[in-house]
């Protein structure tokens, strides 16, 4: 072998090797082996159901990985649920008040811890190895406990509608009660027939009494009108009799003065005996009829 073999043989060996190096570097940086050499602080979570959830399970917050799920849930002896240990990249702080979750990538991807951080600038973060309460998001397993429970009722309602249907097809809507709804509507279709023959009747009588208040009402304008001439009249006549008894004209002379009248009345007379041509003064010889004695009173001996 020569020394351009020996040269270009060598090249290539440290092209590999410098690839493989690459190559475990990116190993180290992005796989699990990378892991080993971060440093963490533990915190435990407490869950009431973390089904799903594996060792090695992601630790997310905002989207990025923070940490892993350092064991598998533990059953809590005391109370019910289970406690979920985690190791957090120790650079990382969560701000206290944050709220841990149990998600899932999509309905069937793998499930891993979420951590929800209020808003706000955090005044406090948790300290290392706190114990915190969890929450878990609905996932295909729960949907599908849900939509199990959400059939059941679905079948109850459908056995009580379908009884009430029963009920109502046998009852309300027996062949006995459709004769007396259709007795019932054909009733009503008599009554709105003689409704709107009586309506047609009121509307002549209502024409007709309109008539006869304008009538009335023509009658009592005339009543008025008769009433005040009959004012005036009696208005008149009451001047004429005051005048006559109460003042000087020659009917006041007639009704007050005897001497006058008794005057009249003979000339009236003496025109009746005699006329106008042979008119001459009789009736001072005319004397008036006596007047009727009462008869004598009978004597009664004792």
């Amino acid at each position: 072998m020569n020394e351009q073999d020996r040269g270009l043989e060598l090249k290539v060996g440290i092209f590999v090797a410098v690839g493989l190096a690459i190559l475990a570097a990116l190993v180290v940086q992005f796989g699990r082996l990378g892991e080993g050499i971060k440093t963490y602080y533990d915190l435990t979570v407490h869950f009431v159901d973390a089904s799903g959830l594996l060792k090695g399970s992601d630790v997310l917050m905002g989207g990025a990985k923070v940490g892993r799920v350092s064991g598998a849930p533990m059953l809590v002896r005391a109370g019910r649920g289970v406690d979920v240990p985690l190791r957090i990249y120790d650079y990382v702080q969560i701000a206290a008040g944050s709220s841990f979750a149990i998600g899932s990538s999509g309905l069937l991807g793998d499930r891993f811890v979420t951590i929800t951080v209020p808003a706000g600038k955090p005044a406090t973060y948790i300290a290392k190895g706190s114990h915190i309460e969890g929450a878990r998001e609905k996932g295909l397993d729960d949907l599908t406990k849900e939509g199990g429970a959400l059939i059941k009722d679905l079948r109850g309602t459908v056995a009580k509608i379908d009884t009430a249907v029963s009920r109502l097809n046998d009852q309300a809507l027996s062949p006995a009660n459709m004769d007396h709804l259709k007795e019932t509507f054909a009733n009503l279709s008599k009554t709105s027939a003689s409704l709107s023959a009586s309506s047609q009747k009121i509307d002549g009588v209502i024409e007709k009494a309109d008539g006869t208040m304008g009538s009335a009402k023509e009658a009592a304008d005339k009543l008025q009108l008769a009433a005040d001439d009959a004012r005036k009249t009696i208005q008149s006549a009451g001047r004429i009799l005051n005048e006559a008894t109460s003042g000087n004209g020659l009917l006041a002379v007639l009704l007050t003065n005897e001497e006058v009248a008794n005057n009249l009345r003979a000339l009236i007379s003496n025109l009746r005996r005699h006329g106008v041509l042979f008119y001459r003064d009789s009736a001072d010889k005319v004397s008036p009829p006596p007047e009727s004695s009462p008869p004598p009173r009978r004597r009664t001996t004792r």
